[in-house]
C-alpha cells in the first residue's frame, strides 16, 4: 500500500484547512416507556477504515450472501487495509461503526473472497438474468470492474447517508490527484449486491403478470432506487436464505408490514454512480418514491 494513502483524510483535511475528521452532529429522539419523549444529540464522524473496526465490518458483511458460508472474516481485513478508498461513519473514539463505502478492484485483489463473490454473482446470473452474456462480456476485464459494498445499520439517520456516499466520491478524486497510477483510478462499472422488498399482496398481484413492476420495490437502502435507474445489468431473484415472509421497515413508511425478500444485482458505470449522487442528496427530504421519481425524471 502506498504510505501517502495511510492517511489519506488527514492529508485532504490539512489542504483543506480543517479538522482530521468530519463531524456530524445528529439528533436522536429517544422514547422510555411512560416517560416523555427526549431527544439526544450524538457526533459522528467519517472515518479511514482500520483494523480496529474488524470485528464491526465482519458483522456487516456476515450475511452479504443470503447467509451463504463465504470467507467473510478475509472480506473484512481487505475492507479495513484499503485505507486509500474507503469511508466508515462512527462515533469519535470507538472502533464500532455504523455503517460503511468501499469499492474493491475485483481484478486486482487475489482473494478467495472475492472469487465466492463472482462466483455467487455468475451462478445467479446463468439462472436470472437476461442480460447474462452483457454481464460476461464486462467481466472480461475484472480490473475495470471494482465491487462496491455500501452496508449500514437499518435505522442509520437517512441525511447521513449522501454524505457517506460524496465521501467516498472525495476519496476517489484524492486519490486520482495524489496516486493516478492506483488501479482504484481506472475503474469502469460498479458491481452492486443488495436486497429489496415487496409486499405480500403486491407479490401476488405481480405473479398474474408477464412482467414485474420496478416501483412495487421497497429498497432498504433508498439510495439503490436511483443507482438502478442508471444501471446496465440488473436481476433479481427470491433470496434463498429469506424465502419465509420478513418484515422490514422501510423509513417514509409509518408501519411494519409482511415483505418478500429478494437479492438484488445490478452492474453501473462508475461516472453515473458519481453523478447520482446528488439525486440521492435530495432524496432524505422527500415524501414519497413518487417525488423521488419525479426529481429523477422518471415518470
Amino acid at each position: 500500500m502506498n504510505q501517502g494513502n495511510q492517511d489519506k483524510r488527514k492529508q485532504r483535511d490539512y489542504e483543506e484547512d480543517d479538522s482530521e475528521e468530519e463531524e456530524i452532529e445528529q439528533p436522536i429522539n429517544v422514547h422510555n416507556k411512560g416517560e416523555m419523549e427526549e431527544e439526544v444529540n450524538l457526533d459522528f464522524v467519517f472515518l479511514d477504515p482500520n483494523q480496529k473496526q474488524f470485528h464491526s465490518i465482519k458483522s456487516f458483511i456476515n450475511g452479504y450472501l443470503e447467509g451463504i458460508s463465504f470467507k467473510s472474516s478475509e472480506l473484512a481485513n481487505i475492507i479495513c487495509d484499503q485505507v486509500e478508498l474507503g469511508t466508515m461513519v462512527g462515533q469519535e473514539d470507538e472502533d464500532n461503526v455504523f455503517g460503511f463505502t468501499t469499492i474493491l478492484n475485483i481484478g486486482e485483489i487475489k482473494s478467495n473472497a472475492i472469487g465466492e463473490i463472482l462466483h455467487y454473482v455468475d451462478t445467479k446470473s446463468q439462472q436470472y438474468n437476461k442480460q447474462h452474456q452483457q454481464l460476461q462480456h464486462i467481466f472480461q476485464t475484472p480490473k475495470k470492474v471494482g465491487l462496491f459494498i455500501n452496508e449500514r445499520i437499518l435505522n442509520l439517520a437517512p441525511q447521513l447517508v449522501p454524505i457517506l456516499h460524496n465521501q467516498l466520491k472525495e476519496d476517489i478524486n484524492w486519490l486520482q490527484k495524489e496516486d493516478p497510477s492506483n488501479s482504484l483510478t481506472n475503474l469502469d462499472y460498479l458491481l452492486v449486491i443488495t436486497k429489496c422488498f415487496k409486499d405480500n399482496d403486491q407479490q401476488k398481484q405481480t405473479q398474474k403478470k408477464s412482467t414485474s413492476d420496478l416501483n412495487d420495490l421497497i429498497f432498504q437502502k433508498f439510495e439503490d432506487f436511483v443507482f438502478l435507474q442508471k444501471s446496465v445489468v440488473s436481476f433479481r431473484f427470491l433470496s434463498e436464505g429469506s424465502k419465509q415472509t420478513q418484515q422490514v421497515s422501510d423509513y417514509m413508511k409509518t408501519e411494519q408490514d409482511g415483505q418478500i425478500c429478494y437479492r438484488l444485482i445490478y452492474l453501473i458505470q462508475l461516472k453515473d454512480y458519481l453523478t447520482q449522487i446528488a439525486n440521492i442528496e435530495q432524496y432524505p427530504n422527500m415524501l414519497s418514491v413518487h417525488d423521488c421519481k419525479k426529481s429523477i425524471g422518471i415518470k
